[in-house]
């Protein structure tokens, strides 16, 4: 009984799961074939070869697409057989656009996929090939790039090298998670059901940088809740923990500094002394603040003459928005209108090149589950107070707004006045904070199983994107 009520915890069945379903996905999903994955993996091998920043060419073709003047164009030097690879990878796209025609989606077979993985290396025989390098820093990929110089020391082949990292994400998203379902003293199925759905599992078992920010996100919100509902008095150490999480998150992508705002949800009864909870705030606000803007300063200056696919120029788009604040406002609403059922569908369900989803009626149940554990179990102390409440969803509203801004500098805009590249799944880190507020005292002490519930559902919401990724990419 012992073993089993162990085993029945929040934090061993999401192990259990994440990593069950996580390996499978793992080899089931094609080479590169989730978001941005060829350029994550560019990216960390040139960390491999100490480059931290990009090398730059000037050409009239980025290898696609071919323009009516020179261009200098980001690019890094990678072996031959890794650009090999991608570049048969990136037929089973269908946007893949080689010489101006749209390829339809295509298949693969598991041996063509064992005939790439008898490419060898040849870190010698190197070419350089242009793509849009991510805007992050080695933190991102840390585990990533000492997993990967191992490898290349070993002369591992290019594929092996993916499903590899591809693992290296999984066990490092599952860490993170079951640190903060073990963590957090509330909401524990909540944030198992979340990181258990098929889009996070999915993107934990890829090469990106999305697990990471997903997990550390998640880490932060259960140690606030810790802080708030277990931990009498917050002394120095506890203080350090809570800026180095949300440092880390703002590292990796700053566009979360907006959760810097759950300390504020903390007692001030929980401090030392009085006046330290909004010293500690303005501090820990002021260092995360300046390392973005020196971030951002600097990937303005090193991208300064290099050719952007959107046409957009940042710093325009960054006036525009303060010259005419009611006009952006009226864009963001508009784009919120036009693609709420895309943004909160593909939350949960988004998958290969944005062209594989469940049905919709899968997704809708699933969230309807979700606000159930938020609303159910959870025996606290007391309820998340109103003002917690609106922090939360402060929280929220904040990074959707930062998130698409940073869209509407990087990205242009559809004709349509729209802001395009936001996807859903920059809303997981966040998901927990938009449920908390259906949390209800009335309900808190109710009999039902309904984590069991979920658990089978999710098992069955597993199985029919499993089936519709390979009906998607193999011949069957």
């Amino acid at each position: 009984m012992n073993l089993l009520k162990t085993i029945l915890k929040p934090e061993n069945i999401f192990v259990i799961l994440a990593v069950f379903w996580g390996i499978i996905l793992t080899f089931v999903n094609p080479p590169f074939q989730s978001f941005d994955e060829p350029e994550h993996f560019y990216k960390i091998y040139a960390f491999t070869e100490g480059t931290l920043n990009f090398k730059k060419i000037t050409s009239i073709t980025d290898g696609t697409l071919i323009f009516d003047e020179p261009k200098t164009l980001p690019a890094q030097i990678i072996p031959v057989n890794i650009v090999r690879i991608i570049v048969e990878a990136k037929k089973l796209n269908p946007y893949f656009d080689e010489n101006k025609k749209i390829y339809p989606a295509q298949k693969i077979s598991p041996q063509t996929i064992l005939a790439q993985s008898k490419y060898p290396l040849d870190k010698n025989f190197k070419t350089i090939v242009v793509h849009m390098i991510p805007s992050y820093t080695i933190v991102s990929y840390t585990p990533h790039t000492i997993t990967l110089a191992i490898l290349k020391a070993l002369n591992t082949p290019p594929v092996y090298m993916m499903f590899i990292l591809r693992l290296c994400s999984l066990f490092l998203y599952t860490a993170l998670i079951y640190a903060a379902i073990k963590l957090t003293p509330v909401k524990k199925y909540t944030f198992a059901l979340i990181c258990i759905a098929p889009l996070p599992i999915y993107l934990g078992a890829t090469i990106n940088t999305d697990h990471l920010v997903i997990g550390l996100c998640f880490l932060l919100i259960a140690y606030t809740l810790r802080l708030i509902y277990k931990t009498e008095k917050i002394d120095t150490k506890k203080l350090l923990l809570f800026f180095l999480l949300i440092f880390l998150i703002c590292v990796c992508k700053f566009t979360y500094l907006p959760m810097i705002l759950l300390f504020l949800t903390i007692p001030e009864e929980k401090f030392l002394s009085a006046g330290l909870k909004i010293k500690s705030f303005i501090k820990m606000l002021i260092v995360c603040s300046g390392w973005i803007t020196g971030f951002i300063l600097y990937n303005i200056n090193i991208f300064k003459g290099t050719f952007t696919y959107y046409n957009k120029n940042a710093l325009n788009a960054i006036i525009s928005i303060f010259q005419h604040p009611i006009d952006y406002i009226i864009r963001i609403i508009k784009t919120l209108i036009f693609y709420f059922n895309e943004y909160t569908t593909r939350m949960l369900s988004d998958f290969g090149c944005s062209d594989t989803n469940v049905s919709g009626l899968l997704i809708t149940a699933y969230f309807i589950l979700l606000i159930f554990t938020a609303i159910y179990y959870d025996k606290q102390e007391k309820p998340f107070s109103q003002k917690q409440k609106y922090i939360f969803s402060f929280i929220f509203i904040a990074v959707l707004i930062l998130t698409l801004s940073a869209n509407y500098i990087i990205f242009a805009y559809s004709p349509r006045g729209l802001i395009e590249g936001f996807k859903g799944r920059y809303l997981l880190p966040v998901l927990p904070l938009f449920l908390f507020l259906f949390d209800n005292s009335k309900f808190k002490q109710c009999k039902t199983n309904l984590f069991v519930v979920s658990i089978v559902y999710s098992l069955i919401f597993m199985l029919c994107f499993i089936f519709t990724l390979i009906n998607r990419y193999y011949f069957i």
